[in-house]
């Protein structure tokens, strides 16, 4: 997880952080054919439309100083190459856009160009011929929409597909024995975690967001539940594969004692000896929203395995699977207490995701003014030890304050048929790292 050059060659900061001077690769061609130069870059952070609102908010201005030289000028100090190896900021060629300006299709310096989309479907890329890097092996990638897990998995078994990602938990085995099929894991940035409602009780208390923390154990979850795919994260927001996450950080261990304890202090007992808990007369009942996406065949099992642990604290818990929207619409109106997600706000050494708790964040569930503080400070310096000290104390601040339960570091599972032969996956994003695959059937 370090960075390394790119499109840029090389860059520099003349005053720690606010401004930032690319200096390009040179030769490099767009899909259509034309010259990648510094114009395109003022034009793919030019307020167009298929760029994300969020990456343009920070930039003042950009400026080209030459054909392969352009400077960025921020509103504040920040990190801007760490923010740059996200998708999210991408350098478009200006034909990606109709005559009117509105957004066509993208155009790209990839190894591979879009050629064409069935909308929920496929959608086709092919080989760029005139790529800056290695040439691919392949000439054709088709990318199938299959939504149902099940059917992926059968249709990577009678050949119908090369590889497949998003392989569920509970095939990894019985495609790991199976004769043809290979099975690709590595640990990645994404992290599963519980977003807990900090602003409503009973989550409002400091202690019962810790008690919760020392119910759950991650080790079971990782190794029962999930059949031993990914590791364990005991409270740590920052999965270990990430350039600061710290090694030494103290995490949690399962004690159903102290977590007991922290609940009897804060004034819930069980009164009448039902087995939930109780204070002034209002039963500790709590609800857990997950949804029914992408993460629905690993998050429905590690919710209910979430929900026994808790009881056994005397916390009684509601499962509520819903879609993305209904749960997007109870977070904007404050109307949960707890949320079972993944971390892909996380990349890099950029606070995005510890942006996720800062008060100032759309739909913040946490306030706490030190925190804020740690996080600004973060965001605004673009020296690595001063990064790196704000990191630990920021994961020393979330394993104390709990704004969040880490659960899982989410470990990448990729299955294909043994005549792909040179795939590795990449930490984020395993379906962009395609460059060095060929097929050798026989």
């Amino acid at each position: 997880m370090q960075i390394v050059p790119g499109l840029a060659e090389s860059w520099e900061t003349p005053d720690d952080g606010k401004t930032w001077i690319f200096h390009l690769k040179k030769g490099v061609q767009f899909h259509d054919g034309t010259p990648f130069e510094a114009e395109a870059v003022v034009f793919s952070y030019n307020k167009q439309a298929y760029v994300r609102q969020a990456v343009l908010r920070p930039i003042e201005s950009v400026e080209a100083l030459g054909p392969l030289t352009v400077k960025f000028v921020l509103k504040k100090p920040m990190p801007l190459p760490s923010y740059l190896t996200h998708v999210a900021w991408p350098i478009m060629g200006p034909s990606c856009l109709d005559p009117e300006g509105n957004f066509e299709k993208p155009v790209g310096t990839g190894p591979f160009k879009f050629e064409n989309q069935l909308k929920d479907q496929k959608i086709v890329l092919l080989r760029n011929e005139a790529y800056h890097g290695q040439t691919p092996s392949l000439e054709k990638i088709i990318f199938k929409v299959i939504p149902e897990a099940s059917t992926r998995v059968m249709a990577l078994e009678t050949g119908e597909v090369d590889l497949i990602l998003k392989v569920p938990e509970y095939e990894v085995s019985r495609l790991e024995e199976k004769e043809g099929i290979d099975v690709y894991r590595k640990l990645t940035t994404f992290t599963d975690f519980l977003q807990f409602n900090c602003k409503k009780a009973p989550f409002n208390e400091k202690e019962i967001r810790q008690s919760v923390a020392f119910a759950i154990d991650t080790e079971l979850i990782s190794l029962e539940i999930l059949e031993g795919i990914g590791k364990a994260a005991k409270g740590r927001p920052y999965s270990p594969v990430m350039m600061y996450s710290n090694p030494a950080l103290e995490t949690y261990s399962p004690n159903l004692e102290k977590a007991k304890t922290l609940l009897l202090e804060a004034g819930w007992i069980d009164s009448d000896g039902d087995g939930i808990l109780e204070k002034d007369g209002t039963p500790l009942q709590v609800s857990l929203l997950v949804s029914k996406g992408v993460w629905a065949a690993r998050h429905q099992p590690m919710a209910q395995a979430i929900q026994a642990e808790l009881a056994e604290i005397g916390i009684e818990t509601e499962i509520q699977t819903l879609e993305g929207g209904a749960i997007t619409q109870l977070e904007n109106a404050g109307n949960f207490d707890m949320i079972l997600r993944t971390g892909y706000f996380v990349w890099g050494p950029y606070p995005k995701h510890f942006f996720l708790h800062h008060s100032a964040s759309p739909n913040s569930h946490y306030k706490n003014e030190s925190y804020d503080k740690l996080v600004d400070s973060a965001d605004r310096t673009a020296d690595e030890e001063k990064q790196r000290n704000f990191y630990y104390a920021l994961q020393d601040f979330v394993i104390e304050e709990v704004p969040a339960f880490y659960l899982v570091h989410e470990e990448k599972i990729v299955a294909a048929n043994s005549w792909v032969k040179g795939y590795t996956i990449s930490s984020e994003d395993p379906w962009l790292n395609l460059e060095g695959v060929y097929l050798e059937k026989t």
